[in-house]
C-alpha cells in the first residue's frame, strides 16, 4: 500500500475489532447483475422485514451503477462479482455495472457525482468521503433496519461488526453532517507488528512482547540467531515514530505535540526517552541496515523473504505480500510494546483502525435496488470470500478471519481507543512530512544524537511555526 490512511477520528469504543485494506491500480471493467429484495425501511421484525422483501423482489428493476476501488485483476474484484451474481440472480430485472476504478477513484469520484453522471453506489475510505463528499452521500440509517443477506435474519446494522458502525456513525459529526450512519464499513483494518512466526521460534521466543523491555529482550534473541530484527521503509516511517509516543502518551498528546508553535513540547522529557531508545535501537543493530535506503516495498519484501522478523504496517500486509512469502509463510501480529513513563493515555488501549466503506450517492434513481446490492456485497457469504480469497477480516460478525490475521484478535479486544493515522504524529501536516519524519531518520541512522534531535526538533518547531 503506497497510498496511507490518515483521517481517522478518535473516539472510545467499548470493543474494536478491525481489519486489512490493500491497494493496487485500477482498469475499468463492467459488470451486470442484478438487485434482491428490499425491506421497507420502517420494517422493525426480521419476520416482518422477510415477507416485506419478498414481495418486493419482482418489483426491483432499473439500472445500478457501482464505482469499486479495486482493479479488475485484484482478489477483491472477484468476491464482488460473485456477489453480484448472486444478486443477479435473486434480481432479474436490475441491471448491474461494476466500474473497476482501483484507487484511481479517489480522484474521480467527485467530479463524476459534481457533474451528475450516474453512480449509485461508491466506495471510498469513510472519513475522506464525509469531509470531501458530505453533498453527495445519503443518510442510511432506515436502511440499515432491513434483513441482511444470510446473516441470520440480523439487520444489516447488526450483522456489521459493533465497533465499525460506532466509528463510521462518529465521523458524521466530525464532518459537520446530521448524526447517522452515512457509509457501511467493509475491508476494515488496523496497524499492528507483523513478524515471522518462524523466525520468532528459532530465535526461542515462545510470546510475543507486551512491554518495551520485552521487545529489546527479543530483539536481542532475534539477533543472535542472525536475523536483523526492525524494518520500515520510506512509506511507512512514520508509523514508528507515532507508535512509540502515542503508545507512551496517547494520540491527543502526539497531536499536540506536532502542532506545539512555540516547540517547547519537544523538550518534553518522553521525547528526550524516545530518542534515547531509538538510539540504542541503531546501536544494538536491532534496525535493520537498509532502513536508510529503503524505498517502499523493499522492507516488506524482506519481512517476507525471512531476512528481518518484524515490519510495523497494516492488516492488508499478509495478501499484499502473499506471492513473496508463499502459502509456508507463519504470520504472526502483535500491537506496538507499551512504553514505560507515560501518562497512561496510551498503551494497549489504543489502536489504529479504520475500514473502507460503501456509500450510497443521495441523488441516485433507484436506492431500493442500489441498497440491496449493498446487502450482498456486505452479506456473510461475500465476507466469508473476503477473508478467504483477499486475506481480508471480514466486516461481519461470526465469520472465521484468515489464519494470516488469526493473532490480531488479541489487539483488538484489547483496545478501547480508536487513534488516528500514526497515532497522530502525521496531523502537523507539512511539518510531520517536511521536519518530523526526516529528522527522525537522522536519528535512527546515527547521523546525531538524543539530545541533539530534542533540541533540533524544538527549534524547528518554532521556525516552521512562525508568524503563523
Amino acid at each position: 500500500m503506497n497510498k496511507k490512511r490518515k483521517t481517522f477520528v478518535s473516539l472510545l469504543l467499548s470493543t474494536m475489532l478491525a481489519l486489512s485494506v490493500l491497494a493496487g491500480c485500477g482498469k475499468s471493467n463492467n459488470t451486470e447483475a442484478t438487485a434482491t429484495p428490499s425491506a421497507s425501511p420502517s420494517e422493525t421484525t426480521p419476520a416482518a422485514a422477510t415477507e416485506k422483501a419478498s414481495a418486493e423482489a419482482s418489483s426491483l428493476e432499473g439500472k445500478v451503477v457501482f464505482w469499486s476501488m479495486w482493479s479488475n485483476t485484484e482478489p477483491q474484484s472477484k468476491v464482488i462479482d460473485e456477489a453480484v451474481a448472486d444478486f443477479k440472480a435473486a434480481n432479474p430485472k436490475v441491471d448491474v455495472e461494476v466500474k473497476y476504478n482501483g484507487r484511481d477513484i479517489n480522484k474521480l469520484i467527485k467530479p463524476a457525482l459534481e457533474s451528475g453522471q450516474q453512480i449509485d453506489i461508491f466506495e471510498q475510505d469513510p472519513g475522506a468521503a464525509l469531509a470531501n463528499l458530505k453533498d453527495h452521500v445519503l443518510k442510511l440509517d432506515d436502511l440499515l433496519a432491513q434483513q441482511s443477506v444470510g446473516s441470520d435474519g440480523k439487520t444489516v446494522k447488526d450483522s456489521i461488526l459493533p465497533s465499525l458502525m460506532d466509528w463510521v456513525k462518529s465521523l458524521s459529526v466530525t464532518a459537520g453532517l446530521d448524526e447517522g450512519y452515512y457509509a457501511i464499513p467493509q475491508q476494515p483494518y488496523a496497524v499492528l507488528f507483523f513478524y515471522n512466526k518462524a523466525l520468532f521460534e528459532k530465535a526461542g521466543i515462545t510470546a510475543v512482547p507486551a512491554s518495551w523491555e520485552e521487545f529489546l529482550a527479543d530483539c536481542e534473541l532475534l539477533k543472535k540467531s542472525g536475523v536483523e530484527p526492525i524494518t520500515f521503509d520510506d512509506a511507512y516511517r512514520d508509523l514508528f515514530i507515532g507508535g512509540y509516543l502515542g503508545s507512551a502518551m496517547g494520540s491527543d498528546w502526539t497531536d499536540k505535540l506536532v502542532k506545539d508553535k512555540t516547540g517547547d513540547m519537544w523538550k518534553d522529557p518522553m521525547v528526550l526517552q524516545f530518542a534515547k531508545d531509538i538510539q540504542n535501537l541503531k546501536d544494538k543493530d536491532y534496525f535493520s541496515k537498509k532502513i536508510a535506503g529503503n524505498k517502499y516495498p523493499a522492507g516488506q519484501q524482506d519481512l517476507a523473504l525471512g531476512k528481518v522478523a518484524m515490519y510495523l504496517n497494516g492488516t492488508w500486509l499478509p495478501n499484499e505480500i502473499s506471492a513473496t512469502a508463499g502459502p509456508d509463510f507463519k504470520w504472526g501480529s502483535f500491537q506496538f510494546p507499551i512504553i514505560p513513563n507515560g501518562n497512561d493515555k496510551g498503551g494497549q488501549q489504543g489502536l489504529t483502525f479504520g475500514a473502507q466503506g460503501l456509500l450510497l450517492n443521495k441523488n441516485s434513481k433507484n436506492v431500493p435496488a442500489a441498497f440491496e446490492l449493498v446487502k450482498y456485497l456486505v452479506g456473510k457469504k461475500a465476507q466469508e470470500g473476503m477473508a478467504k480469497q483477499a486475506v481480508a477480516i471480514p466486516a461481519t460478525v461470526d465469520t472465521e478471519w484468515p489464519a494470516p490475521l488469526a493473532e490480531a484478535a488479541v489487539a483488538f479486544n484489547n483496545a478501547k481507543v480508536n487513534m488516528p493515522w500514526g497515532f497522530g504524529i502525521d496531523n502537523g501536516a507539512d511539518f510531520s512530512t517536511g521536519t518530523v519524519i526526516p529528522v527522525f531518520m537522522e536519528l535512527a541512522t546515527g547521523k546525531i544524537g538524543p539530545d541533539e534531535y530534542v533540541a533540533k526538533m524544538a527549534a524547528e518547531a518554532k521556525k516552521f511555526y512562525a508568524g503563523k
